[in-house]
């Protein structure tokens, strides 16, 4: 297997975007290993020394760590940052008020100037500066108000009104529905007319050739539907009771449905009491004909003027430009997809969407915008104050569709059991049962939450001197942390003095003690073995493995343990493993290319730290089976507030995969698009939201294994 050399395609970028600046003083952001790489490959520049988040004075590599005045002093425009997309955006901003002050551009190893990749994405226009007090005093002065129906009281949770067409369509497999129900609304309208929905689907049929039976059945289906995806603009139903009984409250609208229809439409979102109801398909006109005029002629005849009715919708013409017209008041409340359009997150509206990415766009859009005043005062970028609402809008929809695509690859894979390993999986196999559960799948295998983690694995795994060596290798404590923690032995205290990156150090400590490490080893790997015999490993050759972001370590201990089993990895990503790292080759699916994250532009580099915080299981991490079979586990770093915080998210991507599994018939036909979801991700980004909850942008992630601690948010 050729392995992919991430510090080769570092150096190689590196020699393509800056070779012009070699005689320029530059600076190297990072002190990791991939900055050490790429010193020993450059050249001919002239690098004035390095810059770390955390670490201010000294030497690194051969290179001086800077602080920011002795930046100044050497003169320095140009710093790249050497560092994944995880920590790219808090490095930019950690230093972009002392670079912009100071004339410095930031870049990463691509030749991508961050101050641009990380713009302001905020978008001013004259509705975001638009509240509810505001519309509070047009309907405190007027008598008569009238508001507009869809995307105003209501809406839809889909992108567009036609999906409800395509949902149809998939419950009621008829080829070609979709278009056909849509041609036939846009040839009637195209006369000048106003249909009705019987009208619409008399032109339906004589276009398809359906009999009448089947006729009526995909008309009732089409209401039903509308029905099922139909919910209240919360805050406009607020308002909406708040006038009840002390205004005339009239409805007024464009659609084809009957009256009867929208009334029962109506009363499943909770609007009862108005006066009156005008359909524009049983007048016979619109509003951007005589719908308005009709409607104030009635209004005359109860003593009310034209300037005592306000008419409230969404639409710039139909509803605020043709009520005017007409001699009322108007007052826009902007749609929720319109919002959207408006808002920081546009960007996820650029693409070619199908079916499965508009419906994702429907439900953010319904969470973010089902408020019309949800973006005042915000210049576009949404602010979030709820954990469930954040993680449901904004990480729920890409580990949602990794577990969708992960179930149809192992429904194609032969595997016959699923081992959902902790402490990544946890949530995954939630979900996995809730899809089955909710979609009818008789046919996705049995599987178990089963108890491993790096530590286990390679502790029970050590036969020799090569193994013992691998197994120390990356840790960022002490020798005698990593002794405890890796091999679980406890040595000399002295050894606490000594970081593990202290080769020859540690070199002699292994050696010391390597007759240790390989006896509780051998008693380790009897007592795991143990406990998967008892597993349902035991009954089954091929067995899928579910892990999130991984080079393999897991997979390739639990085959060394199980050498007669066929395992097969689908993981959100796999990461390249370094040289030494594996002793095989593993089959592994991948849902996220492996390339490398310094190479491709996708957010779940920039993001998967915090995903597996939200995926972890209430458990700490597992370290071992005792002789008696019991579960050992480390000791708990996360404090009681941050397992609180992650349930509250994992309950936001259950809430979003009940809503999605019922809202989405045949969803494991579906092809799964990772652009969306990715796009949606992206949006965790301060650059798009303000993200008002101290208690996710404090979570950090500790890595046991290696010893270190991360936060996405803080740096």
């Amino acid at each position: 297997m050729v392995m992919y050399d991430e510090a080769e395609y570092i150096f190689r970028e590196f020699e393509k975007h800056f070779s012009g600046k070699k005689e320029e003083p530059l600076v190297l952001y990072g002190t990791g290993n991939r900055t050490g790489e790429l010193l020993e490959r450059l050249r001919g520049y002239h690098i004035a020394g390095l810059m770390d988040g955390k670490k201010k004075e000294g030497t690194v590599f051969g290179k001086q760590v800077l602080d920011y005045r002795e930046v100044l002093e050497l003169q320095v425009k140009t710093i790249i940052v050497i560092a994944r997309p995880a920590v790219m955006g808090v490095i930019y901003h950690r230093i972009e008020g002392f670079c912009k002050e100071n004339g410095i551009t930031v870049y990463d190893v691509k030749g991508n100037d961050l101050s641009e990749v990380y713009a302001d994405q905020e978008n001013d226009i004259p509705y975001f500066r638009q509240g509810q007090e505001d519309l509070e005093r047009e309907l405190e002065r007027h008598d008569v108000v009238s508001f507009d129906v869809f995307d105003t009281l209501v809406m839809r949770k889909v992108l567009y009104p036609t999906d409800i067409f395509t949902v149809v369509e998939r419950k009621k497999p008829y080829p070609g529905f979709a278009g056909l129900r849509t041609e036939a609304e846009r040839q009637l309208c195209g006369k000048g007319r106003n249909p009705t929905h019987q009208e619409i689907y008399r032109r339906f049929q004589e276009m398809s050739g359906v009999s009448d039976r089947e006729r009526e059945e995909l008309r009732e289906l089409e209401i039903a539907t509308e029905l099922e995806y139909l919910v209240p603009r919360e805050k406009m139903r607020e308002i909406f009771r708040s006038i009840k009984g002390k205004k005339k409250i009239y409805l007024v609208s464009d659609m084809y449905l009957p009256r009867e229809t929208i009334g029962k439409l109506l009363g499943k979102c909770g609007y009862e009491g108005y006066q009156d109801l005008y359909v524009s398909c049983e007048k016979g006109t619109a509003k951007n004909g005589e719908l308005f005029r009709l409607f104030l002629e009635d209004r005359k005849k109860e003593g009310y003027a034209p300037r005592d009715c306000l008419h409230v919708g969404d639409n710039e013409v139909a509803d605020i430009a043709c009520a005017k017209e007409a001699g009322m008041d108007a007052f826009q409340v902007m749609g929720a997809g319109e919002m959207l359009g408006s808002s920081s997150y546009r960007g996820l509206l650029s693409g070619d969407l199908d079916f499965t990415d508009r419906l994702a766009a429907g439900l953010l859009a319904e969470k973010a915008f089902g408020n019309p005043f949800a973006l005042y005062g915000t210049k576009g970028r949404p602010e979030i104050t709820d954990v469930r609402k954040f993680s449901y809008m904004l990480v729920a929809p890409m580990i949602f569709s990794f577990t969708v695509w992960l179930m149809q690859e192992v429904r194609k894979s032969g595997c016959g059991y699923v081992l959902y390993p902790s402490r990544d999986a946890y949530l995954i196999e939630k979900l996995c049962g809730m899809i089955c559960q909710g979609q009818q799948v008789g046919d996705f295998p049995p599987g178990e939450y089963f108890y491993t983690s790096r530590r286990a694995v390679l502790a029970a795994t050590l036969w020799n001197e090569r193994d013992i060596a691998r197994t120390a290798e990356d840790f960022w404590g002490n020798i005698r942390e990593l002794f405890r923690k890796r091999f679980g032995i406890a040595i000399e205290a002295r050894a606490e003095e000594i970081p593990a990156r202290d080769e020859k150090a540690l070199e002699g400590y292994l050696d010391r003690y390597r007759e240790e490490i390989l006896e509780q080893s051998r008693r380790e790997r009897e007592n795991y073995t143990r406990y998967m015999s008892e597993t349902g490993i035991q009954d089954h050759r091929r067995i899928a493995v579910i892990d999130f972001v991984a080079a393999g370590k897991i997979q390739n201990g639990l085959e060394k343990l199980m050498p007669e089993k066929e395992f097969r990895g689908f993981y959100f990503l796999r990461r390249n493993p370094d040289k030494n790292e594996l002793d095989r080759d593993i089959r592994v699916e991948s849902f996220f290319p492996s390339r490398g994250a310094f190479e491709i532009n996708y957010n779940v580099y920039k993001f998967y730290l915090f995903m597996e915080m939200v995926l972890t299981s209430r458990e700490p991490t597992f370290h071992s089976v005792t002789d008696r079979g019991e579960k050992v586990f480390m000791e708990e770093t996360r404090s009681r507030e941050h397992r609180k915080t992650v349930e509250e998210m994992q309950e936001g991507v259950l809430e979003y995969a009940r809503e999605f599994s019922t809202l989405c018939p045949d969803l494991l036909e579906m092809q799964v698009n990772r652009q969306t979801p990715d796009t949606i991700l992206g949006f965790l980004g301060k650059e798009y939201t303000a993200l008002e909850i101290q208690e996710v942008t404090s979570l950090e992630l500790t890595d046991e294994f290696l010893g270190q601690t991360f936060n996405i948010f803080q740096g």
